[in-house]
């Protein structure tokens, strides 16, 4: 009996020795852990940050590209003219603002030579309300010299969700969009816009 006795009070010393060890060590490890987990907590948050500033940086460049047609049908592509800026106008010849700001664009395409800054006329040839022959007719009777591109398939406007017109694209030499612009512009607006992009 006296030695059961022994073994179980021997028995508990040491359970209770292990139990105050694990308590100091617990409390003299526990802070650096604590402090460890709250670093690793921060720099998850400044990656993600950081993550989400390169998206915005990507997002900026989304250059959409399009195929339209030139008046011989042969297939142009936006991408065509990556490397150089671009200024990209959607119109039709119904359009009153659209032909209001016309003559700015054919001034600007005489302006500077293709590699220097291209603009590209866009036509939304829908085969209704606007064909082919209608916008040919147009820029002839006006004597204009563009390069005037068809937007045949629709590829254009539906990657760039054109839903009102006129609307003027600049896009920089690396293909990111510097400005979309809504509406009629302005010779000012579209001298400012210009010197934005070629600063590019």
């Amino acid at each position: 009996m006296k030695n059961k006795k022994l073994i179980l009070t021997v028995t508990a010393i040491g359970f209770a020795g292990f139990l105050a060890i694990s308590y100091l060590a617990y409390n003299s490890l526990g802070p650096k852990y604590d402090k460890k987990d709250i670093n690793i907590s921060k720099d998850t948050s400044q990656d993600k940050e950081e993550e989400t500033d390169n998206a915005t940086e990507q997002d900026k460049k989304a250059e959409k590209d399009f195929v339209v047609y030139d008046e011989k049908l042969n297939k142009v592509k936006l991408s065509d003219y990556k490397g150089r800026p671009v200024i990209v106008n959607f119109w039709a010849s119904w359009c009153h603002p659209c032909k209001e700001e016309m003559p700015l664009f054919n001034k600007l395409s005489s302006k500077y030579k293709a590699e220097e800054l291209t603009v590209l006329m866009v036509d939304l040839t829908d085969g209704q309300r606007e064909t082919m022959d209608k916008a040919k007719k147009f820029i002839l009777d006006n004597d204009y010299d563009m390069k005037i591109l068809f937007d045949n398939d629709g590829t254009a406007s539906i990657n760039y969700n054109i839903i009102s017109i006129p609307r003027t694209l600049f896009i920089d030499k690396d293909g990111n969009i510097v400005n979309d612009h809504l509406g009629e512009i302005t010779e000012d607006e579209l001298q400012s816009q210009v010197q934005l992009l070629l600063s590019k």
